[in-house]
């Protein structure tokens, strides 16, 4: 009977090995659900852009043209994915955007402000809180896409004769339509992905000068590095390594590449092994380029 009471307890080391065992199944299981989170992060994020691309469509139905990356050069004003809120069931919000003045005017900030979660991927790493009352004006909300006007230079003008050449244009440019897409609409990006990834990018003046940036993706902001990006600099960078043209390309937080949407809706993952002539191809909307998409 001494030893039947005994035997009514686990031992140390019976205790040990089950929590060991415990642990090792743990571990085989944890990447497989990290897999499977970060699988529908993905899906949502595909949606998003699909999201994005139609309400473009929309708004090219509505007024017979895409909608422009700013309003007149400036890059002060109203950005494209402000101007398609009303097709993205945020009319409600749009309506209270004034255009006459500024995305960083306090008269907007009740818009500006707003964390959209259509513009919002949700495997985005941020490398800080955004936004931040101190360093970011107006308490701009942050976006993480970004639409494509082309594989050149992104100030570009018609002045300056290096006009930009994808779908969506700053405001120095002549407006484009679909018609305008000579290269297909299938073969050519409008929209992107763009991170707050960047943890050796840093404020460099005023108060919060020193700390890091990350990124400055606004969606109500037309500049050119926050909403209108082209395939200058490397594709997918993860960090800024004293390299500015990397702010002003796409990039994502997705393990395997970054999600595009071309001029058509259809959404894809693109693999950071392509050659840079073909994304540079894929970016412009007129380049009369033959190339195989991968």
């Amino acid at each position: 009977m001494k030893c039947l009471r005994n035997r009514l307890a686990f031992t140390l080391v019976e205790l040990l090995v089950v929590i060991a065992i415990i642990g090792i199944l743990v571990a085989l299981l944890l990447p497989a659900v990290q897999s499977a989170r970060e699988a529908a992060r993905r899906m949502q994020c595909v949606n998003n852009l699909k999201q994005i691309a139609l309400a473009t469509h929309n708004y090219h139905d509505s007024l017979n043209r895409l909608p422009p990356g700013d309003d007149n050069g400036t890059f002060a004003g109203m950005s494209a994915f402000v101007r398609i809120m009303p097709f993205m069931e945020l009319g409600n919000s749009f309506v209270l955007y004034d255009p006459a003045k500024g995305n960083s005017d306090p008269l907007n900030k009740q818009v500006v402000s707003q964390k959209i979660p259509g513009y919002l991927c949700p495997s985005c790493a941020f490398a800080r809180e955004v936004p931040d009352p101190v360093c970011d004006a107006n308490n701009r909300a942050p976006g993480t896409y970004a639409f494509c006007s082309g594989n050149a230079d992104p100030y570009g003008t018609k002045v300056t004769g290096t006009e930009n050449n994808g779908a969506i244009l700053n405001g120095g440019c002549d407006p484009t339509d679909l018609a305008s897409i000579i290269d297909g609409t299938s073969n050519t990006f409008l929209a992107g992905e763009s991170h707050w990834f960047f943890k050796d990018y840093k404020f460099t003046s005023g108060p919060c000068a020193g700390r890091i940036r990350g990124g400055f993706s606004y969606w109500s902001s037309p500049y050119p590095l926050a909403t209108l990006f082209t395939m200058r600099g490397p594709f997918n960078p993860q960090k800024m390594a004293g390299d500015s043209t990397r702010l002003q390309n796409f990039r994502s937080s997705h393990p395997t590449g970054v999600n595009m949407a071309n001029c058509d809706g259809s959404v894809r993952m693109w693999s950071n092994n392509v050659a840079t002539s073909v994304l540079d191809a894929t970016a412009s909307r007129n380049g009369g380029e033959a190339v195989a998409i991968p």
